[in-house]
This record gives structure tokens, sequence and C-alpha cells, in this order.
């Protein structure tokens, strides 16, 4: 499997709406809608529409995401396999997500450090379980060291029951030990 792995840029967004209007989750009209907004909602959007990914909200996800993309709020990393996309990662400066920074408590020992974090994977129902997943978290790596980031941190469910942040044992076996727990999340960090 050749797989290319490509930093999402403005280049690139069609390509990534795309992704999100058809394959994304393809499988799952639960999550039709979200457009990789969850971490990145905050008050401010609250107070104009209550948070759901459902499909009757993907209009509204999708041009909020393709906003914060513009301005660099959302960052990631997008799979393709023979020119198509077919995976996603968003991962960005830890600051950029006002939904980790809100459920998670940071420590004031975070404030001046450089930390990249990982919120969700998704990939195409077809090309699951093919180690995509593993290929983004490892550029995601190599990029946050040459970027100059302190650690990575991402945080996979306790209980297996949901992957889109990563299987905790993916993230272990790329280095990653746990920090932390606040009994929904578990809190891995990598170094770098």
């Amino acid at each position: 499997m050749e797989l290319e792995i490509n930093k999402l840029t403005m280049d690139l967004l069609e390509d990534w709406l795309e992704y999100f209007d058809g394959d994304a989750f393809s499988d799952n009209d639960e999550w039709a809608g979200c457009y990789c907004m969850c971490y990145h909602w905050n008050k401010e959007l609250e107070n104009k529409k209550r948070w759901n990914c459902s499909k009757e909200d993907a209009a509204y996800n999708r041009e909020c995401a393709v906003e914060i993309i513009k301005q660099g709020i959302m960052q990631g990393y997008l799979a393709y396999l023979d020119g198509k996309v077919v995976g996603w990662c968003n991962a960005n400066d830890k600051q950029a997500y006002d939904n980790v920074n809100m459920n998670l408590s940071c420590e004031e020992s975070e404030k001046n450090k450089k930390i990249k974090s990982i919120v969700c994977f998704s990939i195409s129902p077809n090309f699951r379980g093919k180690g995509i997943a593993t290929r983004l978290l490892d550029k995601i790596c190599l990029d946050a060291a040459a970027d100059g980031y302190e650690y990575i941190e991402a945080y996979p469910f306790v209980k297996d029951e949901y992957n889109y942040h990563g299987p905790k044992s993916m993230y272990e076996k790329n280095g990653f030990t746990v920090y932390g727990n606040d009994n929904r999340y578990i809190i891995v960090r990598k170094y770098l």
C-alpha cells in the first residue's frame, strides 16, 4: 500500500471537505456531521448554536470548520491512497483546542511549553485496520520534533468503546507513556 501523508494546507482544503462530505463517516450517521469540530468547540460557538455532530448540523459544522482551517486553528494530516483521501488526523498545538483545554485541566507548568495535541483520527471504513492511523501518528511525531515541540499528548479512551482518539496500544507501541487519567480519557505523552 503506497500511502502518502500530507499536512493540511489551503491547497488541500477541497480534498479535506470531499473526505468529510463523503467517506469519513459513511458508516456512522450519528457522526456524519462532525467535521472534526468537537475539540474546537468553544463558548462563542456554543452561544450561536449547541454543538451536535448529526447530519442535521453538518452544514453549520462544515462552515465553522472551513473558517477555523483558514485561520490555522484546525490543523492536521491527510492520508492519501491513489490520490484519494482515506484518513485524517486532527493534530495541532494544544492551545488551539478550546474543548481540550476546558475539559482536561491544564497544569500551570504547561503554560510555557510547546505541546502538540492529537485529538482525532478518522479512517475510511474500507481502510481501517491497515496501519493508516499509525502512519499518520509517525508523521506527526517526526514533524513535531522538527518543529521544536517538547512533547506530544493524546487522549485515548479508558474503555475502547470508541477509537477515534486512537487506541492506547497504538500510542504505547510508538513510545508514548501514560501521564494521567480523568476517568474517561487516558492522557498519554511522548517526550521529544
